[in-house]
């Protein structure tokens, strides 16, 4: 975040002078207030320095006035999602909490604080950058919200003030303000419009569930405004409702760019991201951005050019002219009569008896995306055909790992005409070796409305190096074979608040320490950890412990410690966050983790209970440790999609 933004996403500007805001100088657990940067519509944004690590952040903090149960909630779940993703395109969030002030609670959270930026449109000007430079900028955003739909995550509010390019050229997607976890079922946000109008999708626009795809359309509007400076609609002077009915029912503009060698991919990549039909658009982010590399780099598109009648009934739709609809009509009529007339006749062909395709134009496949961790075994993958097939089945795939046959029982594949998926590979992927994932087909299928079939065998491949995975709560003694000290500090369960267990200190005042050793096959090359650590704040039941403290800290050998996360009473609040901790704990066997708890205050009967690490409530049976581990090289290393001869 820098001074050079717009509104950080916070809406309107309302103008603050930093001589009259009363939190700069303001101590916000180990950061100190310094500068207002921004002030909108719900809240503001400052610079501040942190005390431990030494760095300049940025606080965004709700403004008074704005303190409603929803923006309460709102801003709880941005933390929430920047919390959960960890990407070098995606700006860090580092710790959140609540402090009071005037007698009202104020939620805060410290993040990233990106120097000297500027919105993405007006850095591509101010750099005077080649359409091939955005192009390869633009990819870069693709990727980091990519990231985002990988832990399904959809942003919902992408523009050009939510993409911060830092002087490196590197971009930073921000304010998760009204992002959503794809699979939630959130009443409250059907039928409510939320986002930017201008850079929303028709089902956004009219107040419907937005996936991934709903990015994917933000996306494109976007691409629009960076390679040419306009929007895809002419948008002056209109109203909410004009606005959202031209998005709805309006061909965009073609996207115009004078390269040749980029010209036509261009337009086709941003005529699939504007589609109408949230189907007909990419799957996803990622599965964009590959495209807009193959584009760079002069290979085929999985995109392809909108056909003649498809462009047909866009006029059809919008002009209401009997006149002018029948003409529509006639020329439809015509297109077919004349492509029949003129084409071969038609024998018993060896494509009507289905005994020979020597002469029959194929299906051909593509892998635009797969899940790409670095330390979990392949979830899901992406292919896509060139033309919309009827139907798809398991049974059309065959996996090997090292040669040998995997079976495929408990996959499933999902998807429409031409964008598919295979998920659910975790368990069949995980051992390490060399995998291939072949798409053969059946006599039957895959086969589009022609009868046309896949002719070629096409491959993806990839290497799953040494992996394991530690999973536990405190529900059972499991967790018991790890530990390997614990002084000052016991396992207690909660039994008055629903049977919630948990680790806590013990003496008041003095640090409770709980020391868990996890060993691995192999050297590590990357892992990643989360480790949950409580305290209680303010707005929890009186009385509460304004002193509690608890950190998380990593080591590779037990002796040199690393810490990853603080939380502190009013400072702080829940911490569940996943880390990469690749950095602290490659090249060794062991990774040691460290929860340091203190408290100075007992509940009545209850002990010192405001400070705690792997919190987990018996009816929910969640999971509050989960450590990833790998070594050898990261996996996965995609190959798009190499046509084999048929044997």
């Amino acid at each position: 975040m820098s001074r050079q933004t717009t509104d950080f996403g916070l809406g309107d500007e309302e103008t603050v002078t930093e001589h009259s805001d009363p939190l700069i100088g303001h101590v916000f657990g180990d950061v100190v207030i310094e500068t207002l940067l921004a002030s909108g519509g719900m809240g503001r944004v400052y610079q501040g320095r942190q005390r431990s690590p030494d760095r300049k952040v940025a606080i965004k903090v709700i403004r008074p006035g704005h303190r409603s149960p929803r923006a309460f909630q709102r801003f709880q779940r941005e933390t929430e999602l920047l919390g959960r993703l960890s990407h070098p395109g995606i700006a860090q969030i580092y710790t959140a909490g609540s402090i009071k002030k005037n007698g009202e609670d104020s939620p805060y959270f410290v993040m990233e604080l990106i120097q000297d930026a500027m919105p993405l449109v007006k850095f591509a000007n101010y750099r005077n950058l080649s359409n091939k430079e955005r192009l390869i900028l633009f990819s870069s955003v693709c990727k980091a919200v990519a990231y985002g739909h990988s832990h399904s995550v959809v942003h919902r509010d992408l523009k050009p003030s939510n993409i911060l390019v830092d002087t490196a050229g590197h971009p930073k997607v921000i304010d998760f303000g009204i992002a959503r976890i794809e699979q939630d079922n959130d009443a409250t946000e059907t039928g409510t419009f939320l986002g930017t109008r201008q850079y929303s999708s028709p089902e956004q626009s009219a107040g419907k569930k937005a996936d991934a795809r709903s990015d994917v359309y933000s996306l494109g509007v976007l691409l629009h405004e960076l390679l040419t400076g306009k929007l895809p609609y002419e948008l002056k002077d209109a109203s909410l409702l004009e606005t959202a009915r031209i998005i709805h029912d309006q061909r965009p503009s073609k996207l115009r760019i004078p390269e040749k060698k980029l010209r036509s991919g261009v337009e086709v990549i941003a005529e699939k991201c504007l589609e109408k039909n949230s189907q007909d658009r990419y799957l996803n982010a990622e599965v964009l951005s590959l495209d807009i590399d193959a584009l760079l780099s002069g290979q085929p598109l999985t995109a392809k050019p909108q056909t003649i009648l498809k462009r047909s009934l866009y006029y059809l739709k919008r002009y209401s002219s009997l006149a002018v609809r029948i003409g529509i009509l006639l020329l439809i009529a015509n297109v077919f009569y004349f492509s029949d007339v003129f084409s071969p006749p038609k024998t018993n062909s060896p494509e009507t008896t289905g005994t020979s395709l020597e002469n029959i134009k194929s299906l051909e496949v593509i892998f635009p995306g797969v899940s790409s961790y670095r330390t979990t075994p392949l979830r899901w993958l992406h292919f896509a055909f060139n033309e919309p097939i009827l139907s798809l089945s398991i049974d059309d795939f065959r996996l090997t790992r090292n040669g040998e046959n995997i079976s495929l029982n408990g996959v499933d594949v999902s998807g429409n005409r031409t964008g598919w998926e295979i998920s659910g590979m975790e368990e069949l992927t995980s051992k390490e070796g060399d995998y291939v994932l072949s798409l053969c087909g059946t006599e039957s299928t895959p086969r589009n409305i022609a009868g046309h079939r896949l002719r070629q065998t096409y491959t993806t491949t990839w290497t799953m190096p040494p992996f394991k995975d530690v999973g536990l709560n405190l529900l059972d003694d499991s967790w018991k074979q790890y530990l390997v000290s614990m002084t000052g500090a016991e396992c207690y369960t909660e039994h008055s608040a629903g049977g919630a267990t948990f680790i806590r200190p013990t003496v008041v005042n003095k640090e409770g320490i709980a020391v868990l050793k996890f060993d691995s096959p192999f050297l590590i090359r990357n892992a990643t950890i989360k480790a949950t650590i409580k305290v209680w704040t303010t707005g929890d039941p009186s009385p509460y412990d304004p002193g509690a403290i608890a950190a998380l800290d990593i080591s590779p050998d037990g002796e040199t410690w690393t810490t990853l996360d603080t939380r502190a009473a009013n400072h702080g609040g829940f911490g569940g966050n996943f880390f990469d901790i690749s950095d602290y704990v490659a090249d060794s066997k062991t990774v040691w983790v460290r929860a340091r708890l203190t408290g100075t205050r007992e509940w009545p009967d209850d002990g010192l209970i405001f400070s705690q690490f792997l919190r987990c409530e018996k009816e929910a049976l969640p999971e509050p440790f989960y450590l990833t581990m790998t070594g050898g090289t990261p996996p996965p290393q995609q190959v798009s999609g190499i046509p084999v001869p048929d044997q």
